[in-house]
């Protein structure tokens, strides 16, 4: 990524180990990511500007976020990363219609006020019967219910955010078994969200989302006045909050180069990656919700040096990729 030199100064191991682990490896993403224009890049130096510190810096870092690519759903113009000025990172706009799955917290919605009690009854209702949120026939008190609580939970997702997902077939290509199986943790591991569960102690709820290329190609194409040109994008530094998890991947020939995420129950060089894709948003529909669960336990990697090791070994796999040998760094 072309930043500013005073940036580049500051993204070097030479300023940014100082500052600890997780700052010098999330300044180290800035040196390895091939897929932010240059255009977009310059857009990103002016907003920042000269952040005098690593600190500012990631608090500028999150004021972009909200400006460029956590947008209100209100604005007149989509997220930056399906705008042209993304171009670069965008994904090949004919990817064959398939299954995306998304893992979503809903913790929070227990907490609001409005829509409490229909979380509350949903969740009652279809976590202690699972096997109905696969079923296409309900009775209508069912159907209003889980129609009634997905219209309030899109009505608290006021900013119309790019949707990290996965492709199903990474996860067998069968949604029913994936179900059976600890989808949770499985999901919550391999797609290296580590701030899951945040709190020590308390569960967290998750439903699995999974819907459809085709259907988020349909939201980009009916939002005409967004500006969005791209469907699908691959993951970059400027798409979210700063982070030690998260590791640019190789940009690769095709339009079809995804993101590959830090699988946190990896404890060597990875053979296989799970890839990631950022999709437009959309809104839910009741038939996207396949289980409900929870996160009860701690990921392996709660330490700043177990995600140094883990980041190390990802990236080595990352050199073993036909043509990615110089890519990136394995940190000292």
């Amino acid at each position: 990524m072309k930043l500013s030199s005073h940036l580049q100064q500051f993204a070097s191991d030479a300023l940014a180990t100082p500052a600890g682990a997780t700052v010098r490896c999330a300044a180290a993403n800035f040196r390895w990511e091939h897929s932010v224009s240059d255009e977009r890049a310059t857009e990103y130096n002016t907003y920042v500007g000269d952040a005098p510190t690593h600190k500012e810096w990631i608090a500028e870092h999150k004021g972009y976020l909200g400006s460029f690519v956590h947008v209100p759903k209100d604005l007149p113009r989509s997220s930056e990363c399906f705008m042209a000025v993304n171009g670069q990172a965008h994904l090949n706009e004919s990817l064959d219609n398939t299954f995306l799955l998304r893992l979503e917290s809903i913790g929070h919605l227990f907490d609001q006020p409005l829509v409490a009690d229909i979380v509350d009854r949903f969740w009652l209702r279809f976590f202690n019967y699972p096997k109905d949120l696969l079923k296409n026939n309900l009775s209508d008190i069912d159907d209003a219910l889980r129609a009634e609580f997905v219209t309030q939970w899109n009505a608290q997702r006021t900013q119309a955010r790019p949707m990290f997902a996965t492709f199903l077939n990474d996860f067998g290509g069968n949604l029913k078994e994936l179900v059976k199986a600890d989808w949770p943790h499985l999901l919550r591991d391999r797609l290296g969200l580590t701030h899951w569960p945040s709190t020590a102690g308390k569960p967290l709820p998750v439903a699995l989302m999974c819907y459809t290329v085709d259907e988020v190609r349909q939201a980009r194409l009916l939002a005409t006045k967004k500006g969005a040109v791209a469907s699908f994008a691959r993951p970059t530094v400027l798409d979210a909050e700063m982070s030690s998890a998260f590791i640019p991947a190789p940009l690769l020939p095709g339009g079809e180069s995804y993101g590959y995420t830090l699988d946190l129950a990896c404890t060597g060089i990875p053979a296989t990656f799970t890839p990631e894709l950022l999709a437009f948003p959309i809104e839910y529909q009741p038939r996207h919700i396949k289980a409900l669960g929870f996160i009860t336990r701690e990921h392996a990697l709660q330490t700043d040096d177990t995600i140094f090791v883990a980041r190390n070994l990802h990236v080595q796999g990352l050199q073993r990729l036909p043509g990615c040998d110089s890519f990136g760094e394995v940190l000292a």
